[in-house]
C-alpha cells in the first residue's frame, strides 16, 4: 500500500483555516472540504495552525499528571524544573473543575496544557453542537496556559467521523489550539500492511495537524520490542506524505512486561525518536498511575510523591539535552533515516547507502549508529546530520566522510546552543557517543 495521500484541488482543514479562520464548523463546510490535499514533505504547518507546533517551543511532555489532592503551585514548579513544556491532563484531573484549577499553575511555572473535558470528549453531533464546543472552548480560552485539548488515547476507527466533526468546529474556532489524539502502536511484526492502512485510515478520515504514537520498547527480559524501527518508520512516512509533524511517547515506568528505564534507555528511545523525524517527545508516565489493571512500578514520581531516579534522570535530560536540541531540529524536514554498520537490519529499518546520501559518502567503525539527515525548506543547501547511538548498552565510535560538495561540519553543542567547528581530515571526522546519546552536526555546503 503506498502512503496516504489526498484527492487533488480538495481542501484540507489546515488549508480551509488559513482561508476561512472563524468558519462556524463542520455543519456549515461544504462537502468538499473533509477531502484534502497532500503536501508531500512539508515540514513547518501552515499558518493558522496551533501554537504548539509552530513556535519554537520543542513540546516535551507527558500523561498522568499529579492527582487532584497535589494540584498544587509547587507541583507545577516541579515539573517545569524537570524540563517540561507540556501538561497532558489524565489521572483524576478530568473535567471542568478539576483542569480550569491547574492552568494557574502551569501559566505560573511556564507550562502548557491540554486538559481533559468530556464535554469536548463525549459530545455527540446534533443540532446546534457547535455552539456547545465553542462555549466549552470559550471558557477555557480565558487561561494562557490553555494549548487545546486532549481528546482520547488511541481511539478506535468507528471514532473517526465523530471527532472530525467534533475537532473541525474547534479548529474553525481557534486553530491556535491543539487537538491531541494518540495512536496504537504495532507490537506484531506481522501487522506492518494493517498498520499503515490505519495510519491512512486516521489520517484521511480525522484529518488532524499532526500524529502522535507511543511503542514501549523495553522489556524486563533484556530484550527490544523487534517493531520499535518499524513503528517509527511508519509513523515517519505518514507524517512525510500528508505534510505532518509527528510526536512520539517514550517509556518512562515499569509496568506489565515493560521494564523501568535507565538513563541511558531514556535517551535512547528519544534520541532513536529524534534521529526518525519526531518533533515532540512525551513520557508514560510522570505520575507513577495506581491503575488496577497493571502492576506500575515507578514513573518519574512516586505513588507517594517522591521524585524517583528517573526523574532525576529525566530532568537531566530535557534541561541538558533535549530542549536545547529540539529548538534545532522541530521546524527541519527529515529527508533520511539510516541506520549504519547494523547487520541484519531491524525491521523496517533502512541500510546506510552512499548514493542515498544528500552528504555523506562513508561510515566506518564497528558500533552501529542510526542517523537521520535533516534540512530547511526554500532550496537552502546545508544538512544536519543528527547521529544517535544504537546501543543503551555501550560506547559508539564512527568515523564520518562527507561528500565533496561539504564544506565545512560544526558540531551543535546544547550547553551554549551554538555550533562549533569540527576539523576534516580528508573529509572524514570522528564521532564518539556515550550509551543511548547522539550528537547533531551542521553540514555546510561549498
Amino acid at each position: 500500500m503506498t502512503n496516504p495521500t489526498r484527492k487533488s484541488g480538495a481542501l484540507s482543514r489546515r488549508t480551509l483555516l488559513g482561508i476561512a479562520a472563524g468558519a462556524a464548523g463542520a455543519s456549515l463546510l461544504p462537502a468538499s472540504a473533509f477531502a484534502s490535499t497532500a503536501r508531500v514533505g512539508a515540514v513547518v504547518p501552515l499558518a493558522g495552525s496551533p501554537t504548539l507546533l509552530t513556535d519554537a517551543e520543542f513540546p516535551i511532555g507527558f500523561f498522568w499528571p499529579p492527582p487532584r489532592r497535589q494540584s498544587t503551585q509547587a507541583r507545577y514548579d516541579e515539573i517545569a524544573d524537570a524540563g517540561f513544556t507540556l501538561v497532558l491532563g489524565g489521572n483524576d484531573v478530568v473535567q471542568k473543575n478539576a483542569s480550569q484549577k491547574i492552568l494557574p499553575f502551569a501559566q505560573a511555572a511556564g507550562l502548557r496544557v491540554l486538559p481533559v473535558d468530556d464535554r469536548i470528549n463525549q459530545c455527540v453531533p446534533k443540532p446546534g453542537f457547535e455552539n456547545d464546543l465553542r462555549a466549552v472552548l470559550e471558557e477555557y480560552s480565558a487561561f494562557p496556559a490553555f494549548a487545546g485539548f486532549r481528546i482520547d488515547d488511541e481511539p478506535v476507527p468507528t471514532e473517526y467521523p465523530r471527532y472530525r466533526m467534533i475537532t473541525d468546529v474547534l479548529a474553525a474556532a481557534a486553530p491556535d489550539k491543539l487537538s491531541h489524539f494518540n495512536l496504537v502502536p504495532a507490537y506484531d511484526p506481522a501487522a506492518d500492511l494493517r498498520y499503515r492502512e490505519f495510519i491512512s485510515r486516521y489520517v484521511e478520515q480525522v484529518d488532524p495537524t499532526f500524529v502522535s504514537f507511543d511503542h514501549y520498547p523495553l522489556l524486563k527480559d533484556g530484550t527490544t520490542r523487534p517493531t520499535f524501527f518499524a513503528n517509527h518508520q511508519r509513523i515517519r512516512e505518514a507524517g512525510l506524505a500528508a505534510g505532518l509533524p509527528t510526536w512520539v511517547y517514550i517509556q518512562s515506568v515499569d509496568h506489565g512486561i515493560m521494564k523501568r528505564p535507565t538513563f541511558a534507555e531514556l535517551a535512547w528511545q528519544i534520541n532513536m525518536g529524534l534521529a526518525y523525524g519526531c518533533k515532540g517527545i512525551q513520557y508514560f508516565t510522570y505520575w507513577t498511575p495506581g491503575d488496577a489493571d497493571f502492576v506500575f512500578g515507578e514513573a518519574l514520581i512516586k505513588k507517594d510523591g517522591c521524585q524517583s531516579q528517573v526523574y532525576v534522570d529525566a530532568r537531566t535530560i530535557n534541561r541538558t539535552y533535549l530542549q536545547p536540541v529540539g529548538r534545532q531540529l522541530k521546524h527541519l524536514k527529515s529527508e533520511k533515516v539510516f541506520h549504519a554498520l547494523e547487520s541484519p537490519l531491524p525491521l523496517g529499518a533502512v541500510g546506510f547507502a552512499s548514493a542515498q546520501s544528500t552528504v555523506l559518502n562513508a561510515v566506518a567503525g564497528t558500533t552501529p549508529v542510526v542517523m537521520g539527515e535533516l534540512s530547511q525548506l526554500g532550496g537552502d543547501a546545508r544538512r544536519w546530520v543528527l547521529v544517535a547511538n544504537r546501543s543503551f548498552k555501550a560506547n559508539a565510535s564512527v568515523t564520518l566522510t562527507v561528500k565533496p560538495g561539504v564544506a565545512a561540519v560544526s558540531l551543535f553543542d546544547p550547553a551554549t546552543s551554538a555550533y562549533g567547528p569540527v576539523p576534516l581530515n580528508g573529509g572524514a571526522f570522528s564521532v564518539s557517543l556515550a550509551p543511548g546519546m547522539a550528537k547533531l552536526y551542521l553540514l555546510a555546503p561549498a
